[in-house]
């Protein structure tokens, strides 16, 4: 909150979140693009798998009018969220669940599409979470799941979601495939985004972009005082093959 201009202690709006709040690749670029792509009705309800602070439940909730539930296994994590989500004015559209995405507290087909923005690096079991995602899914249902996939020799480690290999659950992107038609999904589209990783960096490098103080310590709060080089360290690791950059969108049918 101390991060945002005229912020005001009882109100705000989801958009002055959005440059805080977004915390994956490509951050609002994508959660737009990806939201077009699933483009959900008011009447929708819609999954966020690893909602983290809330920032894309919040993003499709004000631009599109749908109920979203986030599960996140961090406590701290969803405690913030629903409290930015109230100050926001969408507490009747948002939840947010303290969960394991290995085993959704929902019942069977109940939602209309679902999100899992870059989280799939941190999450051992995806079998399991990929699982329950095609079980809550109504038929017809569409999931959009961002991941990075090795591509190439060991990545630069620290990254922005794991310190060392130890912590980090990378595939290639084959055998991401393989699990999501594993689990029943058809594979609509498998779209690789590295380029637009980098070609963003280089923009942000070659305008003199940096964040302000502000936006760091925002940062630093949620993503530690290390994630200006992690940040560094992916995109060095994109740029030299080691890492790939993947939107894998599937449905169930």
């Amino acid at each position: 909150m101390a991060a945002i201009p005229d912020a005001k202690p009882d109100k705000i709006s989801a958009a002055q979140l959005y440059p805080f709040d977004q915390l994956h690749g490509r951050e609002l670029i994508a959660t737009r693009n990806h939201g077009a792509r699933l483009a959900p009705s008011p009447t929708d309800r819609i999954l966020d798998i690893g909602s983290g602070i809330g920032g894309p439940a919040r993003f499709l909730a004000a631009t599109y009018g749908c109920q979203v539930d986030g599960v996140d296994l961090t406590p701290a994590f969803v405690e913030a969220s629903g409290r930015l989500t109230t100050l926001s004015g969408l507490g009747d559209k948002v939840r947010f669940h303290e969960a394991d995405a290995a085993k959704l507290p929902f019942a069977d087909n109940t939602f209309d599409a679902a999100i899992c923005f870059y989280v799939g690096m941190n999450i051992a079991d995806k079998a399991a979470v990929i699982g329950q995602a095609f079980r809550v899914l109504k038929p017809g249902g569409k999931l959009i799941w961002t991941e990075a996939v090795l591509a190439g020799g060991e990545p630069n480690y620290p990254l922005p979601w794991a310190v060392a290999s130890e912590t980090s659950h990378l595939v290639d992107r084959d055998t991401l495939k393989t699990l999501f038609a594993g689990a029943g999904f058809h594979i609509d589209e498998v779209i690789d985004e590295t380029g637009e990783h980098i070609e963003l960096a280089m923009q942000r490098a070659s305008s003199g972009i940096i964040p302000s103080p502000a936006q760091q310590q925002a940062n630093e709060i949620v993503l530690g005082t290390e994630f200006v080089q992690r940040r560094k360290n992916y995109i060095r690791s994109l740029s030299e093959g080691k890492l790939a950059s993947l939107a894998v969108i599937v449905s169930r049918s």
